[in-house]
């Protein structure tokens, strides 16, 4: 009887450019959690995953063995196409291996890829397909197995993330979701239980990050610790971050306006909600609420329960915990 089986405990692990961020679920809620910080913030290679993660697994000491693992979205092509929906199988999974040529810029051998249904017209079917390098993924898998742990999935971390807020949105009113990642700012509004819109573009913490580090002389890995501890060094440190939160809510509103753009006959989102390092920043749900004149919260988990873990939850870590619930629903 499947449904009275109890759930195992899984990690989820985000893999970004700047940080490796942990989740462990058990029987629904959150046991423990951990942030570890690359050697070199833009030391972005797999080579170096597995002593981060292993960092990470010291300090929280998680009784699963298990992880779902993230693809960044710098690793993924992403790519969306049609089909009929009368095809065989046999014949459907042919196409997509075409689709997945087409849009792949390296050799299909080189390429693993997945896809899942989306919309549904009268007489067609839309697919969401992910294509990354098999070498990466293999990196990545190599990286989890040196630390001891095995892997239960390879996900796409902000599908992982799109999946978690549909569900907690339901069939709301629409819904804004901002991610302020290390290297990108990312937009996805939620309508009607499903994603609508989704919008990126280069500008992140390492900005930030970067501007510190040449006013303060402080090194790349001491400006990224500040950073992620919300310890920033006194004085004009606070003058260059309420700059960066400015820059950051203006490139949000851009990205707001290209969603009315791009969809002039729906209703605009009600709300926002922040994640990522940049929700971690004292002010950025306030510079946001101000630039847009929208409601602005910093992203919970809705699972959480008695469990320790709970309490060391941050907005950093939600990507974490979409991978981690992906595998645990």
């Amino acid at each position: 009887m499947q449904g009275l089986r109890p759930k195992r405990a899984v990690l989820g692990l985000d893999i970004g450019a700047g940080a490796v961020k942990m989740v462990e679920l058990s029987r629904g809620t959150i046991r423990s959690c951990a942030l570890s910080l690359r050697p070199r913030a833009e030391d972005s290679s797999h080579d170096s995953d597995a002593g981060v993660i292993k960092d990470a697994l010291r300090r929280t000491a998680p009784r699963a063995r298990r992880a779902v693992v993230g693809l960044d979205n710098a690793d993924v092509v992403m790519h969306r196409f049609s089909l009929p929906k009368d095809l065989p199988l046999a014949e459907m999974e042919e196409q997509a291996r075409l689709q997945a040529g087409q849009a792949a810029p390296f050799p299909l051998g080189e390429a693993a890829f997945d896809y899942v249904a989306e919309t549904a017209g009268r007489q067609t079917q839309g697919f969401r397909m992910a294509i990354a390098r098999l070498a990466t993924v293999d990196a990545l898998c190599r990286a989890v197995g040196q630390a001891g742990m095995s892997v239960a999935a390879v996900d796409v971390t902000t599908f992982a993330v799109q999946g978690a807020i549909a569900a907690m949105a339901g069939r709301d009113a629409p819904l804004a979701v901002l991610d302020g990642g290390h290297r990108q700012l990312r937009l996805t509004v939620h309508s009607g239980g499903e994603s609508v819109f989704q919008h990126s573009q280069p500008f992140g913490c390492a900005q930030l990050a970067g501007r510190l580090s040449s006013a303060y002389g402080l090194s790349d890995s001491d400006t990224h610790k500040a950073l992620a501890e919300c310890a920033l060094p006194g004085g004009g440190a606070a003058r260059i971050r309420e700059s960066f939160l400015k820059d950051l809510a203006r490139h949000a509103a851009r990205a707001m306006q290209l969603h009315q753009a791009a969809r002039p006959n729906t209703a605009p989102p009600e709300r926002m909600l922040l994640w990522g390092g940049a929700a971690l920043l004292h002010g950025a749900c306030t510079a946001l609420r101000e630039e847009l004149d929208l409601p602005v919260e910093a992203i919970r988990a809705p699972a959480f329960g008695a469990l320790d873990g709970a309490g060391e939850f941050s907005p950093a870590l939600f990507g974490a915990y979409a991978l981690a619930l992906n595998d645990h629903a």
